[in-house]
């Protein structure tokens, strides 16, 4: 069982480094090959990306062309499973389970999943987009992975079909792009899976504790006004000229003492 990893990034050298160093750190193999679709406004953030090239020879980075068509045609059909992540999430935390211990989660007939996820888990009650506190309800323990039935659940808990550190058979999201129309950033990618919402399995697992949390302290979409940067700002210009000036995020002296959801605001530290 093969496992490949898309990451989508658009003017974030600086939050990308931070995601593929944790990634090198703490994802234990779980990904078998990884893609970085990105794309760039200036000379200069195209600058932030040409160190990634050369900090990060074993990652494919592909340029953004047209933004449905780079994804389609950057998904391996050959690989079983597909995960995708966005240019500041952090692998903050080690997965302790092997690769094929996770992806054989889907092989459960009697409680079949839609997706895996790394950004949840029993400590996750606060949506941080949606300004929501939720608690988890009904769940089981599988082979030591939670299991719910999304359907009776709230919050992220109910949101499967997110494009944010969620495994997928390949399968699926290849049936899925074919019926869900063009999108035109992750953003609205996931929002054109949300169509396929009751018609997809209820079950979702994930591990006991998130592993990867997105910290959203900028925004570069201009089609979704996320919130972003209420406690902890840093725009992607002035991280791009800090790292096109040799600094990198220390993801070592960052607080993740209270991850409370998928996504958390952090105040960055660099070396």
């Amino acid at each position: 069982m093969k496992n490949q990893l898309i990451i989508f990034s658009k003017n974030r050298a600086c939050q990308l480094h931070l995601l593929l160093e944790s990634i090198e750190k703490n994802s234990n193999g779980v990904f078998d090959v990884i893609y970085v679709i990105h794309t760039y406004t200036t000379k200069e953030y195209l600058e932030g990306y040409s160190k990634l090239y050369r900090e990060f020879p074993n990652i494919s980075f592909i340029t953004e062309d047209d933004f449905y068509r780079t994804t389609l045609k950057t998904i391996d059909p050959t690989f079983e499973f597909v995960t995708f992540m966005v240019d500041d999430n952090i692998f903050y935390r080690k997965l302790e389970r092997s690769k094929e211990e996770i992806l054989s989660t889907f092989n459960d007939s009697d409680n079949p999943i839609t997706c895996f996820s790394f950004r949840l888990g029993l400590n996750c009650n606060y949506s941080h987009p949606a300004n929501l506190s939720y608690h988890i309800k009904d769940f089981m323990m599988l082979n030591g992975f939670i299991y719910v039935d999304v359907y009776k659940q709230k919050g992220d808990f109910a949101y499967p079909l997110s494009v944010d550190a969620h495994i997928f058979k390949t399968e699926f999201i290849l049936n899925a792009l074919k019926v869900i129309g063009k999108f035109y950033n992750p953003n609205t990618f996931e929002s054109r899976l949300q169509l396929l919402m009751g018609s997809v399995h209820g079950g979702m697992s994930f591990l006991k504790e998130s592993v990867v949390v997105g910290v959203p302290v900028n925004i570069v979409n201009t089609t979704h006004t996320n919130r972003n940067g209420l406690e902890f700002y840093f725009s992607e210009n002035n991280l791009n000229i800090r790292y096109n000036n040799g600094e990198t995020i220390d993801m070592e002296q960052m607080n993740y003492s209270d991850i409370n959801g998928p996504h958390k605001e952090m105040e960055y530290k660099f070396k």
